[in-house]
């Protein structure tokens, strides 16, 4: 390669790039370009034709002939990828022009760049851009100065060519033209161009880049990019501008009000791609607060989410108490009490709640605690108040509680099911002052001590609640359990003193320390004592049991006495493994604050520490019985000392993590389903069958629509609750899957919600939902229900009406000048037809029947649907054409499809409107000319007009639940 500078030639001779270059710009053949599409590619006149050097940087009225063979030459060496070149042959031609001119000459390459526009991340404009920001960099001041003289117009040409580049450019042009500078103001007009063309996202990037947020509303930018689900660039919008922080979130928890119309408000602004479901409360408190974190806002500015937030937390106790009974009443009644503080409506909700999950005794309790008024109260919540003793005061309505509690947690039976802590009460000490903390350190600090290890605290159910620091730390040894009281050892006088007592003992190589999964301990330590960071990272003779646990799996060496049921988790199920019993975890979520603590609850810190010493001593000797010379504080050592595991191994353990919890789905699913084989459902025809199914089963849901099963389908924007209560009201059985499963099942009756299998393909459900409720499915069920409205009343319409119809739309539609499909064409490019959501499990080509993209199935010529459709003469049509006239069902076979009795003879047909006289619109626009004369019979559902025939698809789908399918 020649190391010679580079030259170009003019159109006359060829000049050297040492001489002085006059750049000439020129715009009186532009245009105006504010009334091009920005962002987007422009055409422009190529090579030959006039440049768009900014017209505010004119010098004279000549052409830009001279500077062509520069812009080719480096069009050349781009072509050839010889970035180098590229650079030098600018910075040769730059160097002999004065620094005045660098803007104009850079601008005139980056327009008549080839791959500008084409948003490519690599382009020749970037290359050209990188190298003129080195040359910026050294010499700032006088560019600064330089770009002070900037005209308004000129930096709004720029700004226009700047967006329709990639980012990368766009960022580098509003940094090297000052675009982002004070009193750019007027740059604002090209954004307003762009919200007008309803380009929320690149308004914001340029908002955002050129720090114009405060010309801007809420209802601008920031709003349609939350309706659309864009928060990381509502994020970046926001970040800089603290009063659009606060005026955001104040705004979205107004949206979180039980009387906001939000469905309204949403159809008020018209925003496309707006995405319902994400704005539900539960989104959106979610969303609130994220921002109030991520900005460091007052949470109390968002009444209405904390109260959702509050709400969430009471649904989630009444969920550990009744679904997962992992709860004993009193730390329930705690907690319950703590939630609700002194908000009415939260009150009343817990009674509301309590009667969902049919407690009307314990609502009726609440009730009467809260003060509600008897008016706003369920009448069998009022008949069980009649039955408590109202004469009794408050506080022996509460001893009553007491009592009550302690027969419903049933504590003596649970010393038979659960293991147990043997030790008298006087072997337990509360360590609460100084004088305490150095006798327990007299007695844990012994040579040769093993001493188990756990920590309390408060659980932090909401946000509005302060953050969670440690309450009590338990050290056990194999005689005595110190439980220290970390909140009355707190204070600036002690916390030298405990921050020694935890560093010694952490750094004490002669005693040996066990904890179970204890990273989470340690981090709350740490921010109780941020001074201990060091001493917990560099801890001694410290034995994790919950790595152990996992190593001893591996081994597989039959080191555990007992099996794991798979309802225990953690230290339960470790204690279980050895003891046969797990432990009784009902005082895990406690309010451990109070003072001073329930007898349960110090029972409970105490054998939470002290089973550590149980299963230390179990697994030393158990692992001494089959491999002799190794003790649990060597294996455990090993453990810590292999070498990281790379990447690849990583996502290998991943996946035999999910393919452990996949065996795991599947070995409860059988097990469930043998349970259920055992209730000997009677058999149920199909068109019987009733299911309401949730929204994350849309797929399951249309596929047994298709069997002929009574389906309600929750939108996407419903919550799970909506499912239980149609059920109740319209005696359904619920269909749904994971968490809400266990919430969903108590409002039911026992077998009438299913959890279903989410690892099988839809088709595959349907057999499991069908064997699981012995609903029994004949090949006249197939298509009985319509799979977009769920009804089951049909129009039979014959040939010639359906030409008609036909024909009549399609002449309404040429006179009106409209498209085939009006509503398809108006509709948003990401809308869908209504009753088509999101697929459930299975991919778009197993659901042929239901693709909204699809209009037609090439093989069989047959119409799919895809959406009603927008559009005096009336006939009245028949259930069946009559036999003679060749369209009978003998000649057609029609009433394999249909039967009389899902037939309707009632309707007439408005032929010129195409509706019937219900005013359902019939759908014939997307039914192609060559099906109107091969198809003899046409059924269309009278409720949403879908149309329907027989053909390869029906036989496909008969086949597909072949199955499923009785044959008698």
């Amino acid at each position: 390669m020649s190391t010679e500078p580079p030259t170009f030639e003019s159109t006359n001779s060829t000049v050297s790039v040492t001489g002085v270059i006059e750049i000439v710009i020129l715009s009186s053949k532009r245009g105006d370009m504010s009334h091009n599409s920005a962002w987007t590619p422009q055409e422009h006149t190529g090579a030959e034709g006039p440049s768009r050097m900014p017209s505010s940087a004119r010098q004279d009225e000549t052409t830009t002939a001279p500077y062509e063979p520069l812009l080719l030459r480096m069009k050349d060496y781009w072509n050839k990828r010889d970035k180098q070149l590229i650079k030098q042959l600018l910075v040769a031609n730059l160097s002999s022009l004065p620094p005045a001119k660098h803007h104009g000459l850079v601008f005139f390459m980056l327009d008549r760049s080839d791959n500008l526009r084409t948003k490519k991340a690599d382009s020749m404009g970037l290359v050209i851009l990188r190298e003129f920001d080195c040359i910026v960099q050294r010499n700032e001041k006088e560019y600064e100065r330089i770009m002070q003289t900037f005209t308004d117009d000129y930096k709004l040409e720029v700004l226009q060519l700047a967006t329709m580049a990639h980012n990368n450019v766009f960022t580098l042009m509003c940094k090297l033209y000052g675009l982002d500078k004070p009193g750019n103001e007027s740059l604002a007009s090209h954004i307003n161009v762009m919200l007008a063309r309803h380009q929320y996202k690149e308004a914001s990037i340029c908002a955002t880049a050129l720090n114009l947020q405060y010309l801007f509303k809420l209802e601008d930018i920031v709003l349609p990019l939350i309706f659309q689900d864009k928060v990381n660039l509502v994020e970046l919008y926001i970040k800089p501008r603290k009063e659009i922080q606060k005026q955001l979130v104040i705004r979205l928890d107004g949206y979180c009000s039980r009387r906001f119309d939000l469905q309204s408000f949403v159809d008020s602004f018209n925003i496309p791609g707006t995405r319902l479901e994400k704005l539900r409360p539960k989104n959106l408190s979610k969303l609130i607060v994220r921002l109030v974190k991520m900005f460091n806002l007052d949470i109390t500015l968002c009444p209405n989410t904390l109260q959702f937030r509050e709400l969430g937390s009471i649904r989630y106790l009444l969920y550990k108490k009744y679904i997962e009974k992992s709860m004993s009443h009193t730390t329930w009644d705690e907690l319950i009490t703590a939630a609700v503080g002194t908000d009415e409506y939260l009150m009343r909700e817990v009674v509301e709640l309590l009667m969902s999950y049919n407690d009307a005794s314990l609502a009726a309790k609440f009730a009467h605690r809260f003060n509600l008024p008897k008016d706003s109260l369920h009448p069998v919540v009022l008949n069980a108040l009649k039955e408590l003793s109202l004469n009794e005061s408050k506080s022996s309505v509460n001893t009553e509680e007491e009592n009550w509690d302690d027969a419903h947690d049933g504590y003596s039976e649970m010393e038979s099911k659960f293991h147990q802590f043997h030790f008298k009460d006087d072997c337990i000490l509360t360590v609460d002052n100084i004088s305490k903390l150095k006798m327990c350190a007299q007695t844990i600090f012994q040579p040769s001590n093993v001493i188990g290890m756990d920590m309390e605290w408060k659980p932090s159910l909401t946000i509005k609640q302060n953050a969670s620091q440690i309450s009590v730390v338990q050290l056990s040894t194999a005689n005595q359990v110190f439980l220290l009281d970390m909140i009355a050892l707190s204070g600036n006088e002690n916390e030298q003193l405990v921050g020694r007592f935890f560093s010694d003992f952490f750094l004490n190589p002669d005693v040996i320390k066990l904890g179970y999964g204890a990273e989470t301990d340690f981090l709350m330590l740490k921010k109780s004592y941020p001074l201990l960071q060091s001493s917990i990272r560099d801890r001694q003779a410290f034995v994790d049991l919950a790595v152990v646990q996992e190593n001893a799996f591996k081994m597989n060496a039959g080191i555990f006495q007992y099996e794991s049921d798979g309802r225990e988790k953690g230290l339960s199920e470790l204690v279980l493994l050895c003891f046969g019993k797990p432990l009784n975890k009902m005082e895990q979520m406690s309010n451990w604050e109070i003072r001073p603590l329930r007898k349960a609850q110090v029972q409970y810190a105490a054998l939470d520490a002290y089973c550590l010493i149980e299963v230390y001593n179990y697994l030393n000797a158990r692992l001494k019985e089959v491999t002799p010379g190794l003790d649990l504080v060597q294996l455990y050592a090993s453990s810590q000392t292999k070498p990281k595991t790379s990447r690849e191994k990583t996502k290998k353990n991943k996946k035999a993590i999910r393919r452990e919890k996949q065996q795991q789905k599947v070995e409860t699913f059988r097990q469930g389903m043998e349970q259920v084989a055992k209730l000997q459902r009677p058999s149920i025809s199909s068109r019987d069958f009733r299911v309401v199914c949730d929204n994350m089963l849309q797929g399951l849901g249309r596929y047994l629509r298709a069997c002929g099963v009574d389906v309600k389908i929750l939108e996407n924007s419903d919550d799970h609750d909506l499912a239980a209560k149609i059920a109740r009201e319209e005696h359904r059985v619920i269909l749904t899957s994971g968490l809400p499963f266990h919430t969903l099942k108590s409002h039911v009756q026992e077998g009438c919600c299913m959890d279903v299998r989410t690892d099988l393909k839809a088709q595959d459900q349907v057999a499991d939902v069908l064997r699981y409720f012995n609903v029994k499915v004949t090949s006249k069920d197939i298509f009985s229900r319509c799979q977009v409205c769920n009804s089951n009343k049909y129009v039979a319409v014959n040939q010639a009406d359906m030409k008609r119809l036909w024909l009549e739309r399609k002449l309404a539609r040429a006179s009106a000048g409209t498209p085939r499909d009006p509503v398809s064409a108006s509709r948003p490019c990401d809308a869908v037809s209504p009753g088509i959501g999101p697929l459930s499990n299975y991919s778009d080509e197993e659901d042929e029947f239901e693709t909204p993209d699809d209009d037609v199935d090439d093989d069989n010529n047959e119409f799919v649907y895809k959406g009603p459709a927008t559009s005096k003469d009336h006939s009245s049509p028949s259930a069946f054409p009559s036999a003679d006239d060749g369209r009978g069902p003998e000649s057609e076979g029609v009433h394999k499809m249909y039967d009389k009795d899902l037939l309707r003879t009632d309707l007439s047909i408005d032929f010129r409107n195409a509706r019937f006289s219900n005013n359902t619109i019939i759908q014939v626009d997307n039914i192609l000319e060559g099906v109107l004369n091969n198809v003899q019979l046409y059924y269309v559902c009278s409720e949403c007009g879908k149309v329907f025939w027989e053909g390869g698809h029906f036989q496909r789908i008969s086949e597909q639940f072949g199955h499923v399918i009785s044959k008698d």
